[in-house]
């Protein structure tokens, strides 16, 4: 997620947003079809696409601890007990620490300007953390259980399927593409007084999904209630070329 916002203990504000992963448009329909004379006899070739939701099984949770100071041994040890007391409150409350990894790490020294020179002005550090879990609807309070427990930004969340389930949904979308794809053949079929006689050959395009991504906008420093991250369904699009072989 490239934009980040501070984050303390209370409940935030959320927007989700629908991204796509993969270089295939979800909603778009690919719908080449041709009719062709071959060597053997004639053909119909077409182009479809096909799709699947589920709800998501997955969530990814994107936060990080800050410090700052005048010596960078000293921001190097804050970030460290801060990171402590953040992983230590994710076993709390039932993540282990194979769900949890580092994503970035940095320590650099900050500048001002002073009577038009460039001066130093302490350093800055950043611990970057990966939450994944395996329960999507957990996601709010883990990420409560991070703001109040030494995770001083929020990077965002990210609701998604696990492997194993978008590969039973990318199941069920290339089975929708293969019948839009029969569908189209036999509108061409009938249109051209074709007769489809069975399958010539046929070849999958690129898949792709489309993850909930919700962007943590602002958090009330006071307030005390849960946040609640409401989803959708998570959409995967497969697309298939047919060439059906064809008498007439």
């Amino acid at each position: 997620m490239s934009r980040g916002v501070l984050a303390t203990v209370g409940v935030a504000v959320l927007l989700l947003t629908a991204g796509c992963v993969g270089s295939l448009n979800p909603t778009g329909d690919a719908s080449a079809q041709t009719v062709r004379p071959a060597a053997e006899g004639k053909t119909i070739s077409v182009s479809a696409t096909g799709q699947a939701a589920a709800e998501p099984d997955q969530a990814v949770l994107r936060v990080a601890v800050l410090a700052s100071g005048e010596d960078a041994n000293a921001v190097r040890e804050r970030l460290a007990e801060n990171a402590t007391q953040l992983r230590q409150a994710l076993r709390r409350v039932g993540v282990g620490d194979d769900r949890v990894r580092t994503v970035a790490f940095s320590i650099d020294r900050e500048y001002r300007e002073q009577n038009g020179d460039r001066v130093p002005a302490g350093f800055q550090g950043v611990h970057a953390f990966e939450i994944t879990l395996s329960n999507a609807s957990r996601a709010g309070a883990v990420l409560d259980a991070a703001v109040s427990n030494g995770a001083d930004r929020v990077d965002g969340v990210e609701l998604t399927l696990s492997e194993e389930r978008r590969r039973e949904i990318r199941a069920e979308a290339l089975r929708d593409a293969i019948d839009n794809a029969r569908a189209n053949a036999d509108v061409i079929a009938e249109s051209t007084n074709l007769t489809i006689e069975g399958v010539h050959s046929v070849s999958t395009g690129d898949f792709s999904y489309s993850p909930i991504r919700v962007e943590a906008l602002s958090a009330d420093a006071g307030g005390q209630a849960a946040t609640e991250i409401e989803s959708g369904p998570v959409t995967v699009t497969a697309q298939v070329s047919v060439t059906y072989n064809a008498t007439g």
